[in-house]
């Protein structure tokens, strides 16, 4: 070129970075992930929600009903249930069936509530300093 200072200039192309060795595990620097940059850029959005939680939302939405005159302002998964049982008593099998399932459901999830009645109560007063208690807690007698 003009001849002054090209030796000085910086090799360009596959040369530029003679230290540099690319290979396995060792990709081009310039095809390298980026600091702060996601490497996969079109990945799931972090505000987006799944089904469940949106139909949740949707369902935990007021809305307004009449009943015997008034209106009362309700969640819409209670309205929904209103309306099957409604339904299910003016002799719609399919929503009488569905609420008897459901029924069944809630029945089998939920916890027994036969518990042991408490017999009597127990005090202790513990030493931090003594060895460890020598009876195991739950023990027969507690309130557990």
């Amino acid at each position: 070129m003009n001849g002054v200072g090209d030796d000085a200039e910086e090799p360009r192309g596959r040369g530029a970075v003679a230290s540099y060795d690319v290979g396995y595990g060792r990709p081009p620097r310039a095809t390298r992930f980026r600091k702060g940059r996601s490497g996969n850029p079109k990945s799931r959005p972090k505000g987006s929600r799944s089904a469940k939680s949106l139909l949740e939302q949707a369902l935990a939405a007021p809305v307004s009903i009449s009943e015997g005159g008034t209106t009362r302002v309700i969640e819409q998964r209670m309205a929904l249930f209103k309306s099957l049982v409604a339904r299910a008593i003016k002799g719609d099998a399919r929503a009488a069936a569905l609420v008897v399932r459901l029924m069944e459901q809630l029945e089998r999830d939920a916890p027994s509530k036969q518990h042991k009645p408490v017999t009597t109560i127990e005090y202790r007063i513990v030493d931090p300093a003594d060895p460890v208690i020598s009876v195991p807690w739950p023990h027969k007698g507690s309130a557990r």
